[in-house]
């Protein structure tokens, strides 16, 4: 990969300080099920909190919005400790790319537009990635895929624990944020959108069998260098380059997980959805 540096050899600590400064963008999604004798908590998805313009988003999978439906109210995990937030659906702007059906293909991306008496509460623990500034790195450098390292960023469903207390009448919930590292392995091009595929290890400690929960979370493409003395360092800039929202099916200890890359949020959603084309 970059300068020739191994994945082994990178330091955990520079993994650390990458995963501490992309999960501030990270939120989880959930909904509260009517059922009795108490609610069940449902755990459906993941989404990267993004601004444009003054107005705060977050940009997801189209299936996650999808899995919304008939719920009245949306809950988001914005904290490490124990804590709750829930917007109601309708205060939620969608703007979607999508069929109507989970395909390899695609498209498959929903933008979530909230509502101004929520973004202050959400802004106090997380932040807002100005997206627009993302689209112009993009276009002014272009992402190169090969010898580069990528971090998808996801709440892992599989390492996630929902128990029900129904004497207290409380759900408690421990969510699992991770930063998957990997490559990637194949570029797409289909049907004018782009799409980039990571490939997991399944036989590797730590590693989920499934990565159902990731979806809708995002794609960053991670900048190493290597200095004289062996040292290895992280160049400590955020760049956004896609949404994840399908994954293989396990093959010989493997899977592969595909996101739309940055032609389809910069340039097929963003012109679907008539975002600015230039900052303000």
């Amino acid at each position: 990969m970059n300068s020739g540096i191994r994945i082994e050899d990178i330091p955990q600590g520079v993994l650390d300080d990458v995963i501490f400064s992309l999960k501030n963008y990270l939120v989880a999604i959930y909904v509260l099920l009517p059922e009795k004798p108490q609610p069940r908590l449902r755990l459906i998805g993941s989404g990267t909190l993004v601004e444009i313009e003054g107005t705060h988003y977050i940009l997801t999978a189209a299936h996650v919005w999808y899995e919304t439906r008939g719920e009245e109210k949306i809950g988001l995990v914005l904290t490490d400790h124990q804590s709750s937030f829930m917007m109601p659906r309708d205060s939620i702007c969608a703007k979607e790319l999508w069929d109507g059906r989970v395909s390899e293909w695609g498209p498959d991306v929903a933008l979530l537009k909230l509502a101004t008496p929520f973004v202050s509460t959400i802004a106090a623990r997380k932040s807002f990635l100005n997206l627009a500034q993302q689209k112009e790195s993009v276009a002014s450098c272009p992402p190169a895929t090969e010898n580069t390292l990528w971090a998808l960023t996801g709440m892992v469903g599989e390492f996630s624990d929902i128990q029900t207390h129904p004497e207290a009448r409380t759900i408690e919930v421990s969510v699992h944020g991770r930063a998957l590292f990997s490559f990637v392995q194949q570029v797409h091009q289909h049907d004018g959108y782009d799409f980039f595929d990571l490939g997991a290890n399944l036989k590797l400690p730590g590693v989920p069998s499934s990565f159902g929960g990731v979806s809708g979370g995002g794609l960053w493409q991670i900048n190493l260098s290597m200095a004289k003395s062996g040292t290895i360092s992280w160049d400590g800039k955020r760049y956004f380059r896609g949404v994840a929202f399908w994954e293989s099916e396990k093959t010989d200890g493997h899977r592969m997980i595909r996101c739309h890359g940055p032609k389809s949020i910069f340039e097929k959603a963003w012109d679907s959805w008539a975002l600015p084309s230039r900052m303000g």
